[in-house]
């Protein structure tokens, strides 16, 4: 399942979370991760706040994945709190019985 959730940032900056989770092979536990995309107000498209082109590029390749995610965090120009905030909306979300009867049926293709 995966949950998007836009924050406008004061300087006209648009920051997407991408929440998405999804079941482990033999864990009844799922797992979340997140994903953040900008948008500047005259971009038409959402992308990485830190792109091949970016002077952090190289450095955040050599970061392990918890200090890269800090770094994008920090790039982006929203909070732990904001990301929180969308996760804990992904979760509301996925505790609605249609959600889990959906993710039931997920999990059966697998």
């Amino acid at each position: 399942m995966i949950h998007e959730k836009i924050f406008k940032l004061k300087s006209g900056r648009e920051v997407k979370v991408i929440v998405k989770g999804y079941f482990l092979h033999d864990n009844p536990q799922r797992s979340t991760e997140y994903e953040i995309l900008i948008r500047e107000p005259k971009e038409k498209y959402f992308r990485a706040p830190i792109g091949i082109n970016h002077p952090q590029f190289w450095k955040l390749k050599r970061l392990s994945v918890q200090q890269a995610k800090l770094l994008v965090l920090e790039y982006s120009g929203i909070s732990q709190r904001q990301v929180n905030q969308a996760v804990a909306e992904f979760n509301t979300v996925l505790s609605f019985p249609a959600a889990q009867i959906g993710l039931q049926f997920e999990r059966e293709l697998v």
